[in-house]
């Protein structure tokens, strides 16, 4: 059995959510509640940790990260859940620098927790904002509200929108990142898909808004 933790201070989305849960198959929530000192009062108690805990983000920071540590405090291999969804996304990069390691949108489909759990992925969550998150690639600048997106651009990629910012040509930014021109071409192609620009200066100032770069 798949043991689920579920902490939401609703009654009925606490209600619903975890039928929705238990639909899957051989997944139980083993424990809910809406009480934050209940909860991590219960983690501190079993002596088995669950294989998921769910956390609403009804929750403040503060109480949140009160979770966070006490599930930390009790083992390193519970995987932490923060349900939300996309506008929450300055809080999601606060507590993922503060130990949160798991995402799930609910306006997306139900994901296949176990699936997620055991491969450790992150729940809906693109790479490239994982790594921006939790490597802090920006420095000391505040992380602002990063769109969501289904096409994630690669550390290359990033680094490659960070040349175009200097005033260099194209064989310029390929001989100082050790990169053949063919390939330069091949950044700029694929990251005007995914950001949907035509434009040297259009695609820097696309990632600018979306915090990739930093000038």
């Amino acid at each position: 059995m798949f043991s689920i933790i579920y902490l939401e201070e609703k009654v009925l989305t606490r209600t619903s959510f975890q039928m929705a849960i238990e639909k899957q198959e051989d997944c139980k929530v083993i424990y809910s509640n809406g009480s934050i000192k209940e909860f991590c009062d219960y983690l501190q108690k079993e002596s088995k940790h669950p294989d998921l805990c769910i956390i609403a983000d009804s929750y403040n920071y503060i109480e949140i990260l009160a979770v966070i540590k006490a599930i930390k405090e009790k083992s390193n291999h519970t995987f932490i859940l923060l349900k939300s969804d996309a506008k929450f996304m300055k809080a999601i990069c606060y507590l993922m620098k503060n130990g949160l390691n798991g995402i799930f949108f609910t306006d997306e489909e139900m994901i296949d927790f176990k699936k997620c759990v055991r491969t450790r992925t992150r729940f809906n969550l693109s790479s490239d904002k994982s790594k921006l998150i939790t490597s802090d690639l920006l420095g000391n600048i505040n992380i602002k509200e990063l769109n969501y997106n289904s096409a994630p651009l690669t550390q290359n990629e990033i680094i490659f929108i960070q040349a175009c910012t200097k005033d260099l040509s194209y064989d310029e930014i390929a001989s100082n990142l050790h990169k053949s021109v063919n390939t330069i071409y091949g950044y700029r192609d694929r990251v005007f898909k995914k950001l949907q620009v035509k434009q040297r200066t259009a695609m820097v100032m696309t990632a600018l808004k979306r915090n990739y770069i930093d000038l």
